[in-house]
């Protein structure tokens, strides 16, 4: 007995994306907000009200330090949280010099000055690393947030060691210590994470401060 019945094949799930977090558009929107918010409080903590924190909040390790908490808070791939750090940074950038063309009555010329194009570099090579950096310090793998925590510490405690072997000993690398140690006390949900980080750093440190002392490049 035939049978002219055929079985139609089942359509396949949709496959999930391969990342979690925000979509792609909320992560940009978020960065160029956070970035335009940093560069114009940046400019208007340090002039307004200078102090060791606004002197730290204005280097380059602050900076980056912000790229590292960015890709920490978002929550998604590292691809990601490095392309939103490095938007962010770069975003700040040109906040920080628009906001000195509207309030302080500068030239125009200094939103593609030398000095605003290497820090535009800066953004870019900070906010790769350190974006990824975050990213990995609250992801999953122990692994990589070991690495990824001791990367953000070693930033800051690279610098403080910088600034201090140049003989500035005033209240910059406290704060840049008082950081690192915010830093660490936010990953001691997971222990087996924020010993080893803190091992990991300390060596790691003197490589950043090595760095910093080679290209000139700190507060």
């Amino acid at each position: 007995m035939s049978s002219d019945l055929t079985l139609s094949p089942v359509p396949a799930a949709p496959r999930a994306p391969s990342y979690v977090g925000p979509a792609t558009p909320v992560v940009l929107a978020v960065a160029v907000a956070t970035g335009v918010v940093l560069g114009v409080v940046d400019l208007w903590w340090s002039t307004e009200h200078p102090s060791a924190w606004s002197s730290v909040a204005n280097s380059c390790a602050g900076w980056a330090a912000c790229a590292f908490a960015l890709g920490a808070v978002l929550r998604v791939d590292t691809l990601r949280a490095a392309v939103a750090a490095v938007v962010m940074l770069a975003v700040a950038v040109e906040a920080y010099y628009a906001a000195e063309v509207v309030l302080w009555g500068s030239d125009r010329w200094i939103l593609t000055s030398p000095v605003a194009t290497e820090w535009l570099v800066l953004a870019g090579v900070s906010g790769a690393i350190y974006g990824s950096a975050g990213a990995w310090a609250a992801g999953r793998s122990s692994v990589r947030a070991i690495v990824g925590l001791a990367v953000g510490v070693s930033l800051l405690l690279g610098d403080a060691l910088n600034v201090a072997r140049r003989g500035a000993l005033g209240e910059e690398p406290r704060v840049l210590v008082v950081l690192a140690l915010l830093m660490l006390a936010a990953s001691l949900r997971r222990p087996w994470v924020t010993i080893p980080a803190l091992v990991l750093s300390l060596p790691l440190s003197l490589v950043v401060a090595a760095a910093f002392a080679s290209t000139g490049v700190a507060m």
